[in-house]
């Protein structure tokens, strides 16, 4: 019952133990209401401290974050621009990768390529990949029409020593 309707009714009227109690007890229940909701205000305080605390760690992780993005964003734009091969495909680069590894300059297309590659890349790849490196002038092209073989240019040696150090 609310106390403002307990006040309308007992206005003008003569106090007596009945509605004393009746008000007192509205009192009661209202001051409990009271002590409830400072209890949960305090509870709310301590949850809102809390979590701003984890709302400040967050970001100053996530500024930690950025910072570490931006640092890896410019060493790999550093590492392209000193990278001929980083526009290359995955099968371009395996082919420099077999010259590498065969510690070569002349390789030949079915003799030592194409086994090299046939594993992970189609004939058409390996093919357009060869067409790629002619195109960047790493490889050219050399001997007749039946025994076919590419040789690296300055620039793919130059490539191979800046991409693929010795193991």
């Amino acid at each position: 019952m609310d106390a403002i309707s307990i006040l309308n009714g007992i206005k003008n009227k003569i106090l007596d133990a009945k509605n004393y109690e009746l008000l007192k007890h509205t009192y009661d229940l209202q001051n409990q209401n009271i002590e409830q909701l400072k209890t949960s205000n305090e509870g709310f305080k301590e949850d809102n401290q809390r979590l701003r605390g984890e709302v400040d760690g967050l970001i100053a992780e996530n500024e930690s974050l950025k910072q570490t993005v931006a640092e890896l964003t410019q060493k790999i734009s550093q590492l392209s621009e000193g990278n001929e091969s980083s526009g290359l495909s995955e099968a371009a680069l395996a082919i420099l990768h077999s010259y590498h590894q065969r510690d070569e300059t002349c390789l030949g297309m079915e003799g030592e390529i194409i086994p090299d590659l046939k594993s992970k890349f189609t004939k058409i790849q390996i093919e357009s990949a060869i067409d790629e490196l002619k195109t960047a002038v790493m490889i050219r092209r050399e001997g007749r029409w039946e025994d076919v073989y590419y040789s690296l240019t300055e620039k793919g040696k130059k490539d191979i020593a800046e991409n693929f150090p010795s193991e």
